[in-house]
């Protein structure tokens, strides 16, 4: 057993070495990144310092622009709306290839119980804070990380933002997250808090009562074992420093608490490519471009002059605005001011092209009206919906590693606790299918579609179109595109006990159903 242990161990810092490894290769990139969108925060993201008091940076005057804050904040905010949004369930369980129709019909009313259970059990809890918190900047960074738990029976579940500083991550056999650590530094006193249910060692009890306030490493690590197939299985270690003090094997789709997700991912890379990375060369033309703005503007306001004196003009220390500097005499006034011609015109066109280029990297282009004459609302809409689908192309992976493994882990836990059960049909497990939002923008263009065919029809065969037209069917087949819960629609049998009752205010005879339409389209 010992050597088992010995093995575990060995495996589990060699994952860990790995792991950093690859962040030593962006750590330039997320620092740089992080003083464009987050200028105060502490840019230290390798989880091997030991700084943990260091605070906030300082070096924020250095900075010239805050829109990478801006754009950070606004992508942070279009992910939320547009993968989990609040008004709607962002996750849909379909039934999987083994089942037919009859199976599926069957099950249908469960299954969608059972997904409204776990969205309200979503909402109970905190992580739509807690994604507005990770989001906020390391989604612009790329690589978003949440650690969802459970920790008190019959309370909300619990989600916790991990910052990149913790993070290390790595990429498995098929490019996906694969090892994933927290790497924590804290003091001896916290361990118990932090490690709740877990056998410590007798030398680590020792340290917390003897030596609280000292200070210690703490690391959470999973990986995937792949060797076994049967289900998804996870190896999960906990490690104070350099000992081990738990492990265990996680069993099922959703057991793995540390989720990690990107944006614009690489298959050989673990870290996203977030669009503050991409904007980094604009971000700094853009810095450069104000900060020589501002400069030509304290020599416009504060402009140097020269004097007449017996020394000689020299300007080998540069000009600063502002200062006198000497001259020979010459036939002119006393002093005189130094003049210096600048294009700022050129300044401004070149700083409005960058930003147009920052936006449209971070996805917030947002429809402008070009000119006096103002776009229709078509127009309008076509613009949004290509911003939508444009998002849509990097989001795939981002929907598919985030937001449904977020699904993915609440139905889990919720069925851990007992909350729900698995739906099964003769011992066949529902699959899930994760519905993506992004799509929905489709959708709507095909709702708008369907409308401009049925004005067409109403203008062109006014006559027939209501003959021809199944008003029921196409109305149900928008809600469907729209995904609206709140609409009911009458059932067949229904509806001519509704048209004797409403017969009149229609317009209609009473008792039977409507009377004959006098003039226009013959009654259907």
């Amino acid at each position: 057993m010992a050597g088992e242990k010995t093995k575990l161990e060995k495996e589990a810092a060699q994952r860990l070495q790995d792991c950093r490894r690859y962040k030593s290769q962006i750590d330039v990139d997320l620092r740089e990144g992080y003083f464009f969108t987050a200028p105060q925060r502490c840019r230290d993201v390798s989880s091997q310092s030991s700084q943990t008091d260091r605070g906030r940076e300082s070096d924020i005057a250095e900075l010239q622009i805050s829109l990478g804050m801006e754009m950070a904040q606004d992508f942070a905010t279009e992910l939320l709306n547009t993968f989990t949004p609040k008004i709607i369930e962002w996750a849909q369980q379909q039934r999987g290839i083994d089942l037919t129709e009859d199976e599926w019909s069957d099950i249908e009313d469960d299954v969608a119980a059972q997904t409204t259970t776990i969205f309200e059990a979503i909402r109970a809890s905190n992580l739509y804070a807690a994604l507005a918190l990770a989001y906020m900047p390391d989604a612009a960074l790329g690589t978003v990380a949440l650690w969802v738990s459970d920790l008190r029976a019959h309370e909300p579940i619990v989600s916790q933002p991990v910052p990149l500083r913790e993070l290390e991550i790595n990429v498995g056999p098929y490019g996906d997250i694969d090892d994933r650590f927290i790497v924590r530094h804290t003091r001896y006193r916290h361990l118990p808090a932090l490690l709740p249910g877990v056998g410590l060692p007798a030398d680590v009890q020792k340290k917390i009562k003897d030596k609280g306030n000292e200070r210690c490493v703490v690391s959470w690590g999973w990986w995937r074992l792949w060797e076994k197939d049967a289900d998804v299985y996870w190896q999960h270690v906990i490690r104070v420093g350099e000992k081990q003090v738990f492990a265990a094997e996680l069993k099922g789709a959703g057991s793995c608490p540390l989720l990690v997700w990107r944006f614009n991912p690489d298959t050989l890379f673990p870290f996203g490519h977030g669009p503050a990375l991409q904007a980094l060369p604009e971000l700094r033309r853009l810095d450069e471009t104000e900060a020589l703005k501002i400069e030509n503007a304290d020599f416009q306001i504060h402009s140097p002059f020269i004097y007449a004196d017996d020394g000689v003009m020299n300007f080998e220390n540069g000009i600063e605005p502002g200062m006198g500097y000497k001259a020979r005499p010459w036939q002119h006034s006393p002093v005189e001011r130094l003049g210096f011609d600048s294009n700022v015109n050129f300044a401004e066109f070149v700083t409005q092209d960058i930003e147009r280029r920052i936006k449209r990297l971070f996805f917030a282009d947002y429809p402008e009206q070009q000119g006096k004459t103002p776009p229709t609302a078509e127009q309008w809409l076509d613009e949004i919906q290509r911003a939508k689908r444009r998002l849509g192309t990097p989001g795939e992976i981002f929907f598919k590693e985030g937001p449904a493994e977020l699904f993915l882990r609440f139905k889990y836990l919720l069925m851990a606790r007992g909350t729900i059960d698995d739906i099964k049909v003769n011992g066949k497990t529902v699959a899930l299918t994760p519905y993506d939002p992004t799509e929905q923008a489709q959708e709507f263009q095909d709702v708008q579609v369907a409308g401009r065919i049925l004005q067409m029809a109403q203008a062109y065969f006014q006559q027939t179109a209501m003959v021809e037209i199944d008003g029921s069917a196409t109305l149900q087949n928008v809600q469907r595109k729209l995904r609206d819960k709140i609409v009911v629609f009458r059932k067949a049998e229904d509806i001519q006990g509704a048209i004797q009752q409403f017969g009149p205010l229609l317009g209609g005879g009473g008792g039977g159903g409507p009377g004959p339409a006098t003039g226009g389209a013959p009654p259907v």
